[in-house]
This record gives structure tokens, C-alpha cells and sequence, in this order.
């Protein structure tokens, strides 16, 4: 015979008393973190720190901006290498392309910085 699945396995209730505001902020808090309330109470007691949807969706767009910026900052320095057909840019221009590149590193940085906070990483 096949396993059981998850919601089979539980079929004991917890009654837990609140007041109403306590339910809704329950629910509110639960719609946040992108689970059921049972889900929110079982990690919570259980010791597990449940992520925050909202959490996960800007980690994933601030790696996709870091990307972005390392694209972007790989086309320049081959540009300033000469590495495509268009040539090297003019020695007026090149000083100001550094300094954007910099702007592009000194940022893709503090991308790296704001992820490591939202997830909680060293």
C-alpha cells in the first residue's frame, strides 16, 4: 500500500482561543508569509522561522539585478578593451565610462550587501 499523504497523516485539531483581531492579524500575518494559518502556527511552534514571501520574491530580484549589473559591467570593460568591432572609445569619453563602471561594481556590491541582510546570511 502507498504512503500516506501530509494532510492524510494530520487529523488531530489544536483549539486555540483568540480575539477577533488576533485571528484576523493571524490571518493577515499567515497571507504575508504565503502559507495556512495551521501551516504558520506548525512552523512557529515547531522552532522553524517561517520566510516571508514577500522576503523570497526580492532576493530573487535583487540576484536578477546583480546579474544584470555584472552583464552590464562585462559589455563595458570589453568595450574598453576593444573587444568589439566598434573599437576602443575615445580617450574624452574613457574617463567618464571608468567612473560608470565603478558605479556599476560600487552598486552590484551593495545589491550583494541588501541580500545578505534580507536573508539573514553573514
Amino acid at each position: 500500500m502507498g504512503k500516506q499523504s501530509q494532510s492524510r497523516k494530520k487529523t488531530e485539531t489544536i483549539q486555540v482561543r483568540a480575539t477577533p483581531q488576533e485571528k484576523h492579524d493571524l490571518k493577515e500575518r499567515a497571507a504575508q508569509f504565503g502559507v495556512s494559518v495551521g501551516e504558520l502556527c506548525r512552523r512557529t511552534i515547531f522552532g522553524a522561522i517561517p520566510k516571508s514571501h514577500a522576503d523570497q520574491t526580492a532576493i530573487t530580484e535583487l540576484a536578477a539585478m546583480r546579474a544584470d549589473l555584472g552583464r552590464l559591467g562585462g559589455l563595458l570593460k570589453g568595450w574598453l578593451a576593444g573587444s568589439f568591432p566598434q573599437g576602443s572609445p575615445t580617450p574624452t569619453t574613457h574617463a567618464e565610462i571608468v567612473t560608470l563602471l565603478r558605479k556599476i561594481e560600487t552598486a552590484q556590491g551593495q545589491v550583494v550587501e541588501v541580500v545578505k541582510k534580507v536573508s539573514g546570511r553573514p
